[in-house]
């Protein structure tokens, strides 16, 4: 990624759009300290993320990766529930009363409650797609980095999740930077569009 320089508006939905190779991934992974920045700063609510570390850094931004684990051997409900490690310290092992409360209003939000003690791989693609998203929100962060959620999900189920999203965006003021492989899609949901090519912001603009 070279001389990219965009500001990103709290509350609102910021879609990436691009060619394969074009910095996408790259971007939300520099972002959440995944992928080392050579040089050049990123800001979060004016505090560098140099200065935060992981765990802190867990606290204010949640991350849905492209690729999810289906197969991990673990329940629903217990997936869901991860979403609330950052906000413990390492000799904590149960869960409060909070963080009960949050965990099932994740998976009201997400329409899980009914799979909740299913095993995750017994879900189909978008109920899987779901769970993550149920931890991201159970993270109960401001800022969501999402790097493609509807992949490998039919036309319905794009709708559906994007959906969720949306409400999600609106309802609780979250602000939302998501990769989209699928223009049209992101030109009926992001309040604006970011594109890039090999490396560089070309434009970042309201859609038309």
């Amino acid at each position: 990624i070279n001389d990219l320089n965009l500001e990103i508006k709290s509350g609102e939905w910021v879609g990436i759009i691009g060619s394969n190779g074009s910095g996408k991934s790259t971007l939300l992974k520099g972002i959440m300290k995944m992928t080392p920045q050579k040089k050049g700063h990123i800001f979060v609510n004016k505090t560098s993320i140099d200065s935060l570390n992981i765990k802190k850094l867990a606290k204010i931004i949640s991350y849905l990766p492209q690729k999810i684990n289906s197969n991990l051997p673990i329940t629903v409900k217990e997936l869901v529930s991860l979403g609330r490690s950052p906000h413990k310290y390492f000799w904590e092992f149960d869960w409060n009363e909070e963080d009960f409360s949050i965990i099932e209003e994740a998976l009201e939000i997400c329409d899980l409650k009914k799979y909740s003690d299913n095993a995750l791989s017994s879900l189909s693609g978008g109920q899987g797609q779901r769970a993550y998203l149920a931890l991201t929100i159970a993270q109960k962060t401001k800022i969501i980095l999402l790097d493609e959620p509807t992949t490998f999900l039919d036309i319905n189920f794009q709708l559906q999740m994007l959906d969720l999203i949306k409400t999600l965006n609106k309802k609780n003021n979250l602000t939302i930077l998501s990769v989209i492989h699928d223009i049209n899609l992101a030109a009926r949901y992001c309040d604006r569009l970011a594109v890039l090519k090999e490396g560089k912001l070309l434009t970042i603009d309201e859609p038309i």
